[in-house]
């Protein structure tokens, strides 16, 4: 394989690395004289044509996103049956290695690791790509210590049929990193990337990932119902303010995270690295100074002054605790600067006033406390333990949870065993009552789907079905919600939602329908407000029984909305049709609609004459019923050499091979006698 060149261009040199989905080499770009990673889709996965399709789909956006801390892509393609993404060779080592030799790493290394990842995140969730697969194998760590996140959209690119691999039974995926909702195979945002690099900050800041067992589906298990244990009960070093991020971040619920990655950069851009305070050692008490006397104001203001010491004149030492008495050393003070002092406090109030309240609150008095177990309290029973802990209360959104009773806490945050200082605010969600039909719904008129999602479900009701139609609002905002905003509803209950397609007379862009199911492309096509023609069906033997194996309207083509759409799609390979080819356009060997013979003939087609490449594949056949195009602009590959292609028709007529709209032969066909000449 290492001597495999790629596309006339991509020499491959050795294999550096292997994921769950595909192999990566190094390789030399020899047009650009460069050296590149190739990341090459396993054989495994090159006859699924959902999983390919992502897989081009995602690449192709991540190649759109531009930023120093994500790996540059330069390039997707295929040669034969291999599917390849080109993209940046990054000199330097694995996050997952680093981690693995020198085990928990200084904060102040993790925290700016993770600052980097979190700032690419950002950009692509603002361009509406989530990772899914953020772990320490997918980041990068270049000489200079230059974070760079790599593999975006490949998890996404993974369907059911494909998390499991067929031989092993094993999960093919990150379980270790995976958020609650992904472990359950819930809705899934930008909150989960950021689960994730929470639990990659966790391994960074301890050497190890907080929820381990002998096999996937435990340690799934224990992202759904176990908080993660602070940080600093494994690694003291760890400061409070670390830890809270960390905490924050992984987060049970989606709501008690950081909402986007921008305000995780922010926390950590403000993190104090000081670990917290030892306990004091309890000491004899001094004596208690002589205040100073004030100004009449601000005793008027109930105002007083702690930690001065001075007397009239002169200020004397505190004595020893073994009795005996240092010599007094006499301390002159200038009533000048003194005075000059009071003065200046006056002047500031109301100031010395927030000064002063800052010092009495919190100067010598707050101390550390751990948070408490709330959780399966009731809300008086949680406010009163927290009180006694010296720690506010704040309770959060309504969830639900079927492990605790309705009124109950199901979550806080920080979690319990969080060290905090005295004063600091616990968030807590209460549970709501499954049967309860007094649940108020949201509003999520003039939100995007994905966002009513996120909203509906902290509610703890669902989306119900989804219809579109034309309206002034911007496509995929939702028009009108069924129940509306402020209705009562059970917890659970789904919410109909109606989403704007656009103005009637707004062109869209056509997609690619090749190789999708043919409901998933009737749904497709509905949700961008075009109608689905009277379908018709063909053998082949490039799509499987049920995929979409030709459309009308080429992909990148503009249409005007509510256009009707024809697609072709397969029904499997026919026996007979030669040398494995394609059969297109009516039944192999049968009749017509005016009951004239319908008859094949097969035939191959050379790519010599292909001046590209990648090119795009026509056939056109003229018959006694007409003309068709059985294959229209269907990429294909030079590499390839040949394809054997078998077609159908009624007497005698022409069929025309047609390479990036040239054409490159005319052949004779006779369809009584099968002879092509």
């Amino acid at each position: 394989m290492s001597t495999r060149l790629l596309a006339g261009r991509y020499e491959l040199i050795e294999r550096i690395g292997e994921g769950g989905m595909a192999v990566v080499y190094k390789a030399k770009d020899r047009l650009l004289n460069r050296f590149v990673a190739i990341k090459i889709l396993k054989p495994e996965f090159t006859k699924d044509m959902k999983v390919i399709e992502s897989f081009r789909r995602e690449s192709q956006a991540a190649a759109s996103l531009s930023h120093p801390n994500i790996v540059n892509v330069y390039d997707v393609g295929k040669e034969g049956n291999i599917y390849y993404i080109v993209m940046e060779l990054i000199e330097g080592s694995v996050l997952s290695d680093i981690i693995r030799e020198e085990g928990a790493l200084e904060p102040r290394r993790a925290v700016a690791i993770a600052k980097q990842v979190a700032s690419a995140l950002a950009l692509a969730h603002k361009n509406q790509i989530i990772h899914r697969d953020v772990k320490p194998h997918n980041i990068l760590i270049t000489k200079e210590g230059v974070a760079k996140i790599t593999d975006f959209g490949i998890a996404k690119a993974m369907s059911s049929s494909t998390m499991t691999a067929n031989q092993t039974g094993t999960i093919m995926g990150s379980v270790h990193y995976f958020s609650p909702e992904q472990a359950r195979g819930g809705y899934v945002d930008e909150k989960s990337d950021i689960y994730s690099l929470g639990i990659v900050m966790y391994e960074m800041l301890t050497g190890k990932v907080p929820f381990d067992a002998e096999n996937p589906v435990a340690v799934a298990v224990m992202h759904m119902n176990q908080e993660v244990t602070p940080p600093s009960a494994v690694n003291p070093s760890i400061s409070p303010d670390v830890e809270k991020i960390v905490m924050k971040a992984t987060s049970k619920y989606q709501v008690n995270r950081y909402k986007t990655a921008d305000e995780m950069i922010t926390a950590l851009s403000l993190v104090n690295y000081h670990p917290a305070p030892a306990a004091p050692v309890e000491e004899e008490p001094e004596k208690p100074a002589k205040p100073i006397k004030l100004a009449k104001s601000m005793k008027k203001k109930g105002e007083k002054l702690h930690g001065l010491k001075a007397d009239k004149d002169k200020g004397e030492e505190e004595e020893m605790s073994k009795g005996k008495k240092k010599k007094k050393k006499k301390v002159q003070i200038n009533k000048t600067k003194l005075g000059a002092i009071v003065l200046a406090v006056i002047l500031a109030i109301p100031a010395s006033s927030l000064v002063y309240n800052i010092i009495q609150g919190s100067g010598g008095n707050a101390k550390e406390v751990v948070v408490p177990d709330v959780l399966g309290k009731t809300e008086e029973e949680a406010r009163q333990i927290l009180k006694d802990m010296k720690l506010e209360m704040e309770v959060g959104i309504p969830l639900y949870d079927a492990a605790y009773k309705a009124g109950e806490v199901v979550s806080q945050d920080p979690v319990a065993g969080s060290n905090v200082m005295s004063g600091h605010t616990v968030t807590i969600n209460l549970n709501k009552d499954k049967k309860d039909n007094g649940s108020a719904v949201p509003s999520v008129t003039g939100k995007t789907v994905e966002d009513a999602k996120y909203s509906l479900q902290a509610y703890g009701f669902e989306i119900g079905n989804i219809t579109t139609e034309s309206n002034e609002m911007p496509e995929g905002i939702i028009i009108s919600q069924k129940p509306k905003a402020g209705d009562s509803a059970k917890p659970g209950a789904k919410i109909d939602l109606v989403v704007s397609i656009g103005a009637e007379d707004a062109e869209i862009v056509m997609i690619k329908l090749l190789g999708m199911d043919a409901s998933e492309a009737a749904s497709e096509l509905s949700s961008m407000g075009l109608k689905l023609g009277e379908p018709t069906y063909a053998p082949s033997s490039t799509y499987a029984q049920n995929q979409v194996m030709a459309q009308s309207v080429e992909p990148g083509e503009k249409v005007m909305k509510g256009t009707t759409i024809d697609i072709t799609i397969s029904n499997g390979l026919t026996e007979g049709a030669g040398g494995g080819g394609i059969i297109i356009g009516g039944d192999q060997n049968g009749e017509d609609g005016n009951g004239e013979s319908v008859k094949s003939v097969a035939f191959e087609i050379s790519y010599d004459a292909a001046k590209n490449e990648t090119f795009f594949l026509s056939v056109v056949v003229s018959d006694s019923n007409g003309v068709s195009t059985p294959i229209k602009q269907r990429e294909s590959y030079k590499v390839d050499e040949s394809e054997m292609i078998s077609v159908a028709g009624v007497g005698q007529g022409t069929i025309q091979i047609i390479f990036d709209n040239n054409v490159v032969q005319q052949l004779n066909v006779n369809f009584d006698t099968g002879e092509v000449y």
